[in-house]
């Protein structure tokens, strides 16, 4: 409500009379006459700064015990975190084995620490090969394999499929695939059922891990 005409008058009144010295002088006589408006005698209320886009955000933070990393930039407005990053800082870091699906699934099946293998392959990448010479009496078998592997023939295509798919000739060899192409060549249809497997394991993978964060 508007202070009224008289109000106003009184309050210059008793500022000319008792003459603060300064803003909080003033502001304390008015309040001792009863003449100071509501408005100014309300706290100014501290405006909260959060990292947060939301209180929904703030709230799955606080459930799911998640802490964010000092300077993180989020992907919402003005760089807050959403529930989206949120989510991602609470996924597991996935461990990136650099190493051939024949390999790891050896290494699985034996009981072998695969972070103890010296990888042959392209960019220090441990091969089905290497794997093996870690078991007694498996090194003969895997010179015969190396010698076939020697004579396998991939076509272009083919062999692009292989690098997005980290396949190598010795998980050919394992899954049992022969080239259907003209010399007994690889091609790309061939590598089809594998594919699907080694995506069907990916997903299957990804699902263990979303449900031991949810468990978390």
């Amino acid at each position: 409500m508007a202070t009224s005409s008289a109000i106003l008058s009184q309050i210059i009144d008793e500022l000319l009379l008792a003459k603060p010295g300064n803003r909080e002088g003033a502001l304390k006589h008015l309040a001792e006459k009863g003449l100071l408006p509501k408005k100014l005698l309300e706290v100014p209320k501290e405006k909260k700064v959060t990292i947060f886009a939301s209180k929904q955000a703030e709230d799955f933070a606080e459930a799911k015990g998640i802490t964010v990393p000092d300077g993180f930039k989020g992907t919402a407005a003005n760089d807050k975190v959403s529930v989206k990053d949120l989510k991602k800082l609470s996924e597991p870091v996935k461990k990136v084995v650099n190493a051939s699906p024949s390999a790891q699934q050896f290494c699985r099946d034996n009981g072998i620490d695969i972070d103890t293998i010296t990888g042959t392959g392209t960019d220090g990448k441990v091969l089905l090969k290497d794997v093996q010479k870690s078991v007694p009496n498996t090194e003969t078998k895997e010179e015969t394999k190396t010698d076939k592997l020697d004579k396998l023939k991939i076509s272009p295509h083919a062999a692009k499929t292989m690098k997005q798919y980290s396949i190598d000739e010795e998980d050919l060899e394992a899954a049992g695939i022969k080239g259907s192409g003209k010399n007994g060549t690889v091609l790309e249809k061939d590598l089809a059922e594998l594919v699907k497997e080694m995506k069907e394991t990916e997903e299957t993978e990804e699902t263990t891990d979303e449900e031991s964060a949810e468990e978390d």
